[in-house]
């Protein structure tokens, strides 16, 4: 895969939309958040949580993203393999944005492929991180018998953050309904001020 590290243009953003991909034990849960103009995606936030990680401390970091963030459209979650236990959680914490999603090997063809077009085409923008570079590198993609494509990546590395963003990246191609919670505050946050009233531990990468 490719990135663009071009400057992306100055028009004012339209939307935010983030994607998770949970995990516990053996993967991370991640979050990411790209913030959607016109046609192009740039991402502003990169989480990964440590392994072991409640997932009540999860939910309770997506509450702070939509009290902080004015315009986060959507949270797409990966509930495959959870079910609807943590869906349960989101549900009753009162994030009215979010929606679950089980991926299916064709989803998940769907969604890589968009994510890779949007990628060749100039229309992604990522700070440059050399350990997600790396995730976006050694993803690897087996083509089945069934003419399906199997996505994995190799021992000892994880691809929960590649998952998040990818997710975030399909879904931000739609334009979902505003959804603006009371206690936001902030309109438009660059990328270095994206939650200025959360502690550095909760947003650095």
């Amino acid at each position: 895969m490719s990135t663009s590290q071009k400057e992306p243009s100055s028009q004012a953003p339209k939307f935010f939309v983030a994607g998770v991909d949970l995990g516990q034990k053996q993967d991370h849960s991640a979050v990411a958040v790209v913030k959607k103009r016109d046609k192009e995606f740039d991402l502003v936030l990169l989480k990964q949580f440590e392994l072991g990680t409640e997932y009540g401390s999860v939910v309770g970091y997506l509450k702070l993203l939509n009290e902080n963030l004015r315009d986060l459209r959507r949270i797409m979650i990966d509930q495959t393999g959870v079910g609807e236990t943590f869906m349960s959680m989101v549900n009753n914490s009162g994030l009215k944005n979010a929606r679950g999603i089980n991926l299916s090997q064709p989803t998940k063809q769907d969604i890589m492929t968009f994510l890779k077009h949007c990628m060749e085409d100039g229309l992604v923008h990522i700070p440059y991180d050399r350990e997600f570079m790396n995730e976006l590198n050694v993803e690897r993609f087996e083509l089945q018998e069934t003419g399906k494509l199997k996505y994995s990546h190799p021992a000892g590395t994880h691809d929960d953050r590649l998952w998040a963003f990818a997710l975030a990246i399909y879904y931000g191609r739609y334009d979902p309904p505003g959804y603006h919670p009371v206690a936001a505050v902030n309109k438009y946050p660059s990328p270095g001020n994206l939650m200025p009233q959360l502690p550095r531990s909760l947003w650095k990468k």
